[in-house]
């Protein structure tokens, strides 16, 4: 190994801020909560699958329609889990980048927080990232109900001032991207059929996706604070 390259590592483990970035992206805890709702939506999954086999119309729809009812709770659930794991590594992420400018006078440009959630680029056609999706839909889950009629609408042409609700409607504007309606009640299942999770049991497959994208995050924090690679501002 060159000297650079040895210097360049052993930079990278004495700096704490980056180690604890490192930590949370290796911290695969957030996977397995999404098996253990993975185990839940395919106990619902098989519910109506026994249901639908007792050749009984009218008992398979009832089944259905409280399982359904129960799925949208749990898949809402899962995005809560995922919007914990991408918040944990951006603000890991985050404060590296404070630690860079005070203790070294170095700013770390491809570490905010846009460039970050825009990792993996525009995903299906929608002008927004996976992880940007998945954020606003785990928004979305846990404030819908705080939601009034105006969120739905876009905001009237001149008006002035800053928007009240506009953050809601930012919120809005991109789940609708995934396919969320207002009075929908089967947006989250719908959230996941974008994602192309068929069945909703196998929602591990989008633990996977953001555990490939706290990766990304780290290869680019390590670029970033490699000595080789550093610029003063």
């Amino acid at each position: 190994m060159a000297k650079a390259e040895k210097d360049d590592l052993s930079s990278v483990r004495r700096n704490h801020r980056l180690w604890l970035l490192k930590h949370e992206v290796d911290d695969e805890r957030f996977s397995q909560i999404i098996g253990d709702i993975a185990g839940l939506i395919r106990r619902s999954e098989r519910a109506c699958e026994r249901a639908a086999a007792q050749d009984n119309p009218d008992y398979a729809e009832a089944v259905a329609d409280i399982e359904s009812d129960y799925l949208e709770e749990i898949i809402g659930a899962s995005f809560l889990v995922l919007q914990a794991k991408i918040r944990r590594v951006d603000k890991a992420a985050e404060r590296l980048v404070t630690f860079m400018k005070e203790q070294h006078g170095i700013t770390a440009n491809g570490l905010d927080h846009q460039r970050l959630f825009a990792l993996g680029g525009n995903y299906r056609k929608t002008g927004r990232s996976r992880i940007e999706l998945i954020w606003a839909v785990g928004n979305y889950y846990k404030h819908r109900d705080e939601w009034n009629t105006e969120v739905w609408k876009n905001r009237p042409a001149g008006a002035q001032g800053r928007d009240p609700l506009g953050q809601s409607r930012g919120t809005r504007q991109t789940v609708e991207k995934v396919g969320i309606m207002q009075f929908s009640t089967g947006n989250m299942r719908r959230a996941f059929k974008f994602f192309q999770i068929d069945p909703y049991s196998k929602c591990e497959k989008l633990a996977e996706k953001v555990q490939d994208w706290a990766k990304q995050v780290y290869q680019a924090a390590e670029e970033q604070c490699r000595p080789s690679r550093r610029k003063r501002k």
